[in-house]
């Protein structure tokens, strides 16, 4: 094989690519870029079996060939060059990196060891990248890091009404809900996509800033970029939680704050969280106090302004599982709404009710 491509589409598609690639102990090969020079045609692939991508480039082919060559070598040897162009060319089982000042080999595995990878066929539907990327966003650090129950360990996406979908991620003890727009699209079953790979998605729809096909079928799901980029995953099976069933109907308290005193009172209360990072909330007539103690450093509490409606009472969180979803809330006000000692809280933004986040409390 050799080709001559352009230096910043080289780096680009590598870099695109590049966090897909990994070390795997029985496939080796993993590690690699599957680049491939025919007919006219140069294409870039990367896959760890969980999630696949293929990036096209240009470039000029002078010979046909295909090779596979590990992604972090390939892109650490490239990064820094100032050229142009760049020459791949292949002599026996190395690659060669030519320039006008630059000549680099580098080892490749044994291409037929790479898995075949087939672009899926299925239900197609337009999406808006960004929007899409903003729903995933918003809820993946809600779900599980654990393997144990796969469902938990995902990103749903159902669409609960028209020229929408709704997002959703949970672990069990807190739940994260986003609906954004998807004009005209139609989905046709809910589907679950593992949280990392939802994360990928997400980072190449942002990277590339292009609205995408997608397509699903039982086992997977993909988007088709209209550059010709095409990235598929995998898909959970099983059922997500009927999360709609824990979400509280009834609330004894409302309280309206604002979002940067909460997280400046977190600042401080950080300081003293215990080794389960635990902070009380204690609801008064028109105060929220925030405390927080370690047997070891210390004791703090700080007061915040609020507009409380309803009981009195004091309830105790996980702290990182309330300040979480504050970044992804747009309003400067939030409301959290308390159903009582030991059930959930909901928190919203006091306008944006397209966010829904649902926080268990801690045992005394």
């Amino acid at each position: 094989m050799e080709i001559t491509i352009p230096h910043p589409q080289l780096v680009n598609a590598l870099e695109l690519i590049g966090r897909i690639s990994s070390k795997h102990v029985t496939l080796p090969v993993l590690q690699c870029v599957r680049l491939e020079a025919k007919e006219n045609l140069i294409t870039l692939q990367a896959t760890n079996l969980e999630i696949s991508i293929e990036v096209p480039i240009t470039g000029t082919i002078i010979e046909e060939g295909v090779v596979a060559v590990p992604t972090q070598t390939f892109l650490q040897s490239i990064q820094f060059i100032t050229q142009k162009d760049i020459t791949l060319r292949t002599e026996d089982q190395v690659l060669q990196l030519e320039t006008n000042s630059t000549n680099t080999s580098i080892k490749t595995y044994a291409v037929d060891e790479f898995p075949n990878l087939h672009q899926l066929q299925g239900s197609e539907h337009k999406v808006q990248g960004s929007t899409f990327a903003y729903g995933i966003k918003s809820v993946a650090f809600s779900a599980s890091q654990t393997s144990i129950k796969p469902e938990l360990g995902s990103v749903f996406i159902q669409q609960k009404k028209e020229h929408s979908l709704t997002f959703v991620a949970t672990d069990s003890f807190r739940l994260m809900e986003k609906t954004v727009a998807q004009k005209g699209l139609v989905l046709d079953q809910s589907i679950m996509i593992p949280q990392k790979n939802a994360l990928e998605l997400a980072r190449v729809c942002e990277a590339l800033e292009e609205d995408p096909v997608f397509v699903s079928n039982d086992n997977q799901c993909a988007l088709r970029f209209p550059s010709g980029v095409y990235i598929s995953s995998r898909l959970v099976s099983g059922s997500f939680p009927d999360y709609a069933q824990i979400i509280p109907k009834e609330f004894v308290s409302h309280v309206t704050v604002l979002k940067d005193d909460l997280l400046k009172s977190f600042k401080k209360t950080n300081i003293f969280l215990n080794k389960f990072r635990q902070v009380s909330l204690m609801i008064t007539s028109n105060n929220l106090t925030i405390s927080s103690q370690n047997n070891e450093v210390g004791h703090t509490t700080d007061t915040v302004k609020a507009l409380v409606e309803g009981e009195e009472l004091t309830l105790s969180f996980n702290q990182q599982y309330v300040m979480d979803p504050l970044s992804h809330i747009s309003d400067d006000s939030i409301i959290m709404s308390f159903a009582g000692i030991g059930r959930a809280v909901i928190i919203q933004g006091v306008t944006d009710k397209t966010l829904r986040y649902l926080v268990m409390p801690m045992n005394k």
